[in-house]
């Protein structure tokens, strides 16, 4: 899906006064309806259906952002709204602290694929300090898309599809695990199995030759997973660089190891 098309001047606002979630989440449902795919839906059954989904938890994740979003019957197309608060509000984040920025997803029932992408693509944009300090000082609703819309080209391109491969992930960071589902979901990465693992010093630590040599104590020090994914080959680079974007160079990074073979033979789903 993409977000570049999916966001509209028309639906951004760099001045938000509402005063409370209620009122911010009535504000991001008029934003939308301004978009022409949107113009003949109430703008109450957007609200309904945002405050629906916050019934379910809040999508306040923390750091001064929320991503409130829904599925609704009769639209036809995505729709993403723009609203910042300069001091923030209470938005009962999960972090507890107030929230600045709000950016909301509207999109039809049928397509959760898109849905889902979206997410990834605008939390993963919205995790660079930089870019959130930049956004929040926006002085026009202008200024504030075009800020967005630069970053939002700084994505990978949509690529033609080629040959599909393997990926195998030796996860031992088990803080990474939500960033890469994240990844996984915003390139369209769906056929993934993750299978719990041993190290092999953890198997050596059992074996009485060998006692003393290795420290598994902590529950951190035990965490091994393997992730495989079949996975499109024109998409193996930008799945690193946003791998590495989060943890650095992964030369350097003792928390995951990437391998990709080929796939010789392949039937059925992961």
């Amino acid at each position: 899906m993409d977000l570049i098309q999916a966001i509209r001047l028309e639906c951004c606002e760099a001045d938000s006064r509402a005063r409370n979630k209620e009122e911010i989440l009535l504000e991001l449902a008029r934003l939308t309806t301004r978009a022409r795919v949107m113009d003949k839906i109430d703008p109450k059954d957007i609200y309904e259906a945002l405050r629906e989904r916050e019934g379910k938890g809040s999508t306040g994740f923390g750091a001064g952002v929320a991503i409130p979003h829904c599925a609704l019957e009769g639209a036809t197309d995505f729709v993403v709204a723009v609203a910042i608060h300069k001091r923030g509000i209470d938005f009962e984040a999960m972090d507890k602290k107030r929230v600045r920025i709000f950016v909301s997803i509207v999109g039809p029932t049928e397509d959760r694929t898109s849905h889902l992408q979206l997410l990834a693509q605008i939390s993963r944009i919205l995790k660079e300090p930089n870019v959130k300090e930049t956004i929040v000082k926006a002085a026009t609703k202008i200024n504030l898309y075009e800020e967005f819309l630069s970053n939002a080209r700084l994505e990978e391109p949509e690529l033609k599809k080629g040959k599909a491969k393997l990926m195998l992930m030796v996860v031992r960071d088990p803080d990474i695990m939500d960033d890469l589902a994240g990844i996984f979901v915003e390139y369209g990465i769906q056929e993934v199995t993750i299978l719990d693992s041993q190290r092999m010093e953890s198997v050596l630590s059992t074996v009485p030759l060998f006692l003393g040599f290795f420290d598994f104590t902590s529950d951190r020090s035990r965490f091994n997973k393997v992730i495989m994914a079949k996975i499109d080959e024109t998409r193996i680079g930008a799945v690193v660089k946003a791998i590495e974007d989060i943890v650095g160079d992964l030369d350097y990074y003792s928390g995951l190891s990437i391998q990709v073979i080929e796939l010789y033979f392949s039937k059925g789903q992961l």
